[in-house]
């Protein structure tokens, strides 16, 4: 964790407004307006207003920006900042800013149908979702690009480097590098100890590195997310699911926190009870082949989704306390060969 040498502003002001905010602030030190009344960290702010342009129009100029105006909350869109909104050259940068919630109900489309409305053509518009906190899959942006923690990172870094000495800047600058440091941490820390940001910097990391498990397809079903329920909730990831011919189940793997499950989805209701015997059958022989440690778990259930089997210790290698990333994988990778000599008949 970064050390915070003062008190931080942004350490209060969590919310996401707080980020729509800077994002504004930031966004209108790009207008040449203010090109004299602090020169660094208005050429920080070009190279911002640039970032996100160029998401879009990667050859974009700087040269072309004569000005920049910023309207929050235009539709119930986070943040419009319009570039040379009176000249034919003008631009639409569609801010929507996220940090640890997602998108939900087709509201990008909507947004992007609302501002073309307001006079914008297809190439004048530049569509972002600006995502800073956790998030695992983009699928379902539609023409919205992905500006991410990265990418802001890069420009404030750059903005630091080259002396922007503004304290609200500094501020939030310090608040994102917090932030991502704190979702690494979990590779230096002792497993027994990891918290919520831990466990997601880790899922993080296997979500990204499925390359080394399986040959990961364009929509494999694969993610990480919180899930609430009744018992108190959990971290959980799950991934290789396999397509049965006979369709009376849908095996797949899930990681809940410390635990690794064989699981199953059984749509139909009534051929719960025999999809969940013939699965842990399958399951249990699969794994007394391969000389896996695994066990039945104290309680299937009868739902649509199932645990059938379960990794009968933890399956995270430590070695002087700390996560052993390969012996991990390694078994994750035996999980997965427990599931295709179980299905290989089907």
């Amino acid at each position: 964790m970064i050390n915070q040498d003062r008190p931080n502003l942004f350490s209060f002001a969590t919310s996401e407004l707080s980020q729509d905010a800077f994002i504004c602030w930031l966004a209108a030190w790009a207008d040449p307006k203010w090109q004299h009344a602090d020169s660094v960290l208005h050429q920080t702010a070009q190279r911002f207003i640039a970032s996100m342009i160029q998401k879009v129009k990667p050859d974009y100029d700087l040269s072309n920006l004569k000005t920049v105006g910023v309207r929050r909350q235009v539709e119930k869109l986070d943040i419009l900042i319009e570039i040379n909104k009176e000249l034919p050259d003008k631009l639409a940068i569609l801010v929507e800013d996220k940090t640890h919630t997602s998108n939900h109900s087709d509201q990008l489309n909507r947004y992007y149908g609302q501002i073309r409305e307001a006079g914008y053509t297809e190439d004048q518009m530049i569509p972002l979702y600006f995502k800073t906190g956790y998030q695992s899959k983009f699928n379902t942006l539609g023409v919205f690009k992905t500006y991410l923690r990265s990418d802001f990172l890069e420009v404030l870094r750059t903005g630091k480097s080259r002396g922007v000495d503004n304290a609200i800047f500094k501020d939030f600058l310090q608040h994102l590098e917090t932030l991502d440091a704190a979702i690494r941490e979990f590779s230096t820390k002792n497993p027994k100890d990891w918290q919520a940001d831990d466990w997601r910097g880790f899922f993080m990391v296997l979500y990204d590195s499925r390359g080394e498990l399986y040959e990961v397809s364009e929509d494999d079903g694969a993610n990480w997310d919180y899930v609430a329920n009744p018992s108190g909730g959990f971290f959980g990831f799950w991934w290789y699911f396999k397509n049965l011919p006979d369709q009376l189940y849908t095996p797949y793997l899930q990681l809940e926190g410390d635990t690794l499950c064989f699981k199953i989805e059984a749509k139909v209701e009534a051929q719960r009870n025999e999809a969940r015997e013939k699965a842990y059958y399958q399951l249990t022989e699969a794994g007394r082949q391969l000389n896996a440690a695994v066990e039945r778990p104290k309680r299937m259930g009868n739902g649509r989704y199932m645990t059938v089997l379960r990794w009968k210790d933890d399956y995270r290698v430590y070695e002087d306390g700390k996560l052993a990333v390969d012996a991990t994988l390694n078994n994750l990778k035996k999980a997965q060969q427990i599931l295709d000599l179980a299905f290989s008949d089907n």
